[in-house]
Order: structure tokens, then sequence, then C-alpha cells
């Protein structure tokens, strides 16, 4: 080989060498595989194997856990006071209605009140429901006036009096406050059908609608309540306009603000800017991530807007640094999601951002919603119905445990926690003509099964009930009780056995079609869960 070939062959291989170099360089700071560690969840395999020989046949299997395959940690479960605390809030039995949600002993026990930061809506007709419309904390003039929304204040005022100081609040938006939106309204200007979608906050505004949540915060907790977080932006790939009437006037049935995924990693930086380092930072306040309308996966809308707020590939991997590194949740709604696609978000998220927690912070079966497992039910009821029977509230606590043991959700709200009218949307039914007209649906006690019983701090183990059609999840308290609830949604009684558990002595509440976290009595060290029903095991 002469010198020339020589030269030029080394100098291809030093050329390879270096563009392999420089390319892993991009690689890495790109972030392509990302540049945390990709957390792994444990499989256990004594729940695998338990999984593995579950047979239609064996109708009483045994329940198996595994304290050595932990997941998440619980925040715990809440729900939302949109909008019936603005109103009941300032009834003579507010506390009455209060106590079924926040109090252990009478109610449920939530332990997270989300609280609507209204937009100041109150006195906007093109709202068709009163109830919907919102007073504001911003006054017209740029000044604050931290007595208005007086009622909701008193039932947050209630709510902590029965759950304690640990009571963690959210305070969440629909849509920046009226003062500073484009249109003046709490809602997008009603569009044709082929209209493109505008967000209704100009990008002049972040800074003000920023100084907004803070001032706000900086509020709530001054007046003892520990607030974890402040969300901005909800359901932001929606279009949150108003409609036309066939009379040409228009129509609103709530708040909210629509942002393309760019405006809300934009606003979000904003108010991530005005919150990082701050005073209420310091108080334990933080700012939640944009809170997606959809647990979906790869492909998806929601998946867009989490790449483009998080995602480190070129476009992004300067412009999003300071919101990878400040969040550490990702916060989804559980409509619209079947079990099959939460796999997929999880997937998407365990092998993108599987560094950050999801919290699950809104749900209802809402009547159009095919993946609610009563929507036959929904479907079939003349003038419609609030649901208020026991497979409403099976169906519920299935959407719940997939979100604990699919998307590893350490935190689970329910949308709005009392109700009026006719929709399938509460926890708690009010009547605004009898205030002593109070009626509680099974979605309400189903959901106490998990709440009175996992608490903040709780970590998840592996669980399997051992039984074909019987869902499961369990968790640890930091008391070290062991919590196992199991969900029954068939039509069929089932049993499971504790043979595998060790434990000193346990307690059994079970919600059925008659009961409401009643306690029962186990047999043989046989657990009974009857058909359509919510069973919780208590091991001490």
């Amino acid at each position: 080989m002469n010198k020339t070939v020589k030269g030029t062959v080394i100098l291809i291989i030093s050329g390879i060498i270096l563009a392999i170099i420089i390319a892993s360089g991009i690689y890495i700071l790109f972030g392509v595989v990302g540049i945390e560690g990709k957390r792994v969840y444990p499989e256990s395999a004594a729940v695998n194997e338990a999984e593995a020989n579950i047979s239609s046949e064996n109708t009483a299997g045994a329940t198996v856990i595994d304290e050595t395959a932990t997941y998440q940690t619980m925040n715990g479960f809440g729900a939302s006071a949109c909008w019936w605390s603005k109103n009941a809030g300032g009834w003579e039995n507010s506390k009455e209605i209060l106590s079924l949600l926040y109090s252990k002993e009478d109610g449920i026990g939530l332990n997270i009140y989300r609280y609507n930061l209204g937009a100041g809506s109150v006195g906007d007709e093109n709202i068709y429901v009163e109830r919907s419309r919102t007073e504001c904390f911003l006054n017209a003039d740029g000044t604050y006036d931290f007595t208005a929304d007086a009622n909701a204040q008193n039932a947050l005022a209630q709510a902590k009096e029965l759950a304690g100081d640990d009571l963690r609040v959210t305070l969440f938006c629909n849509s920046a406050p009226v003062l500073l939106t484009k249109n003046g309204k709490a809602y997008g200007s009603a569009k044709k059908d082929n209209d493109p979608w505008e967000s209704n906050l100009d990008k002049a505004n972040y800074e003000a609608f920023a100084d907004y949540c803070y001032n706000t915060a900086d509020y709530f907790l001054n007046q003892g309540y520990k607030v974890t977080d402040i969300s901005p932006i909800n359901e932001p790939q929606y279009a949150w306009s108003a409609w036309y009437n066939d009379d040409g006037s228009c129509s609103m049935n709530q708040e909210g603000c629509y942002y393309t995924k760019q405006q809300a990693a934009s606003l979000l930086n904003t108010i991530v800017k005005r919150f990082k380092n701050s005073e209420v930072d310091a108080k334990g306040c933080k700012v939640s991530m944009f809170e997606s309308g959809a647990a979906e996966g790869e492909g998806s809308t929601a998946a867009a807007y989490i790449d483009c707020i998080l995602g480190k590939g070129p476009k992004y991997v300067f412009r999003n640094l300071a919101l990878r590194n400040y969040f550490d949740t990702i916060s989804m709604h559980s409509y619209w999601s079947d079990t099959e696609t939460k796999i997929k978000a999880a997937e998407f998220l365990s092998e993108k951002y599987s560094n950050y927690d999801v919290v699950c912070t809104e749900y209802c079966q809402m009547t159009n919603d095919e993946n609610t497992g009563v929507y036959n039910l929904i479907a079939a009821s003349e003038g419609g119905t609030n649901g208020m029977s026991i497979e409403y509230g099976v169906a519920m606590a299935k959407v719940i445990v997939d979100d604990l043991t699919i998307l590893n959700a350490r935190e689970w709200d329910w949308w709005t926690a009392c109700s009026f009218g006719v929709y399938t949307d509460g926890l708690v039914y009010l009547n605004e003509e009898d205030h002593s007209d109070i009626q509680t649906s099974k979605r309400l006690w189903c959901l106490g099964n998990f709440s009175k019983f996992i608490n903040e701090g709780a970590v998840r183990i592996a669980c399997t009930s051992g039984t074909e059609n019987l869902s499961s999840c369990a968790f640890k308290n930091t008391d070290g009780s062991t919590v196992i609830v199991y969900v029954n949604a068939s039509e069929n009684d089932s049993t499971t056995n504790l043979n595998h558990i060790s434990y000193n002595n346990l307690d059994v509440y079970t919600t059925d079609e008659t009961r409401n976290i009643e306690k029962t009595e186990i047999n043989e060290n046989t657990v009974n869960v009857p058909s359509q029903s919510v069973v919780t095991v208590v091991l001490k």
C-alpha cells in the first residue's frame, strides 16, 4: 500500500471515529436516550407466577403480595370543589356535606382538596349554568380582594377542620382572570366550524397571570393551608370556545382556555420562573405541569404536549431545560382512556419520561365516554341519570385500580365532589331548594374503600388476587399496616384466601348494593368479594 492510499485510509478511519464521537455527544446532549438514568419499576416473581396460574376454573384463588417489589408513594385521594362550594359552602349544613368527603369517621376521609381559582365570569349569562360562573380575587383595577369567593373559602376551611392540617390543597385555574384575557371572557370567542382555534391569553399577559397564581398561592399559604400545587393550565388541547346558537347568540358551559403546545410551554416557563426559589416555593407549593385531558401514549395529542414541555430532542433541548429540571410529575385526566390506552401511555412515559411521577387529577363518568364501564347503562337511561347504583361505583373503582397499577399514579382525584341536577359527575348530590336533601352515590363509598385506608406516604407493593375477574392493588402504610383493595365487577360472587400472607389481625370493609364501607366478617382466612362490590382488607 503506497503512502497516498495509506494516508487516505487513515484519514477515512479518523473521520469515521470523529463522526462517531460527535454523534455520540449529540445523542447524549439532545437526550435521545436521556441524560438522566431510566427508572425501571421492579417485577415480583411470586406475583407473576400466581398471575400465570390464574384459571377460570379456579374461582377461589390465593392473594399474593410482595413487599420487596415497591412502586409509587401516594399523595392520596381528593376531589374538586368546582362549582358547588360557591353555593353550598354558605349553607347552614355545609359541614355535614363536607364531613361525607373529608371526615374519616363520618365520610370517606379524602386528604386532597382541589380549589378552583375562578376567572371572574360571575354575571356572564353566556355561561348557561349559573353555578359555573365564578368570582375572582383579581379586581378590574388590578387590585386583589381576598374576601371574594367567601362560600368556597368557607367550604375549604371546613374541609381542613375535618381532615386536619395535613390536608393537601391544589389551586387550579380553568382560565386566566377575565381582566387578562383577550376578549374579557373566561373562554374563547365563538368560532365557525373551520375557524382555527386560538388561545384567549396573550403572551403579553403571561407575567401578569404568573403574578396572579403566585399571589393567590401566597394568600392561601398565609391562611395556614398546606398548598402543595398550583395548576395554571387545564386540558389545553381542547378549544374551550363558545358556540353560536340558532338565533346568533353565543353560549358556553364553563370557563376554559386553549393553548398550543408551544404556548403552554412558554406560559409554564414564565410561571415557573416566578415561583422558583421564591418564598412560596420554600413553603412547599410547586407549579403543576399542564393537566392533560386524557392519558394517552405515543402519537397522541397528550404526548405531543408532553414532548414539547419536557422533551430533549433538538427542538427543545435548551428551551425546556428549566421545565425539565423543575417538574417531577405529569398530570393526566382519566377520561377517554381504556386499559389498553393507559398501557400505551405507561409505555410512552416509561420510555421517555420514566423519572416523572404520574398524578391522575380528574375523572368522572361522562355520558359520551365509552370507556367508563357504564356507558351502556347511561345510554339506556331515559332522561339521563346520576348513576347512584353500585355498578357506577364499581366501574369507577376499576378505573382507579388501572390508574394506580398501570400508570403508577401517586394521586387520584374525582372531578366534582358534589353535584346538582342530573349527570354522572358527583359523589354527593345536593338540592338547592332543600338543603337537607343530601344523596350519596355508590361512587362516594367505593372511593372511600381506597381513601379511608390508603394514607399519604403509603407505598404500593406488588399484588395479585389470584382470582380471575378480581382486580386488586395493595399498599403499605407508614404505620406498618397493609391495605389490599379488591374490585369485583362481575355478576358472580368471588373469593380469595390469605393463606400466603402473614398478619396478626385484620379488618374487612365491604361496599356493595346494600353496604357502604361496612365492616364484614372473614371466614377461615377467606375473603368474600360479592358480585358488583369493592372490598378492602386492612392487615395489621
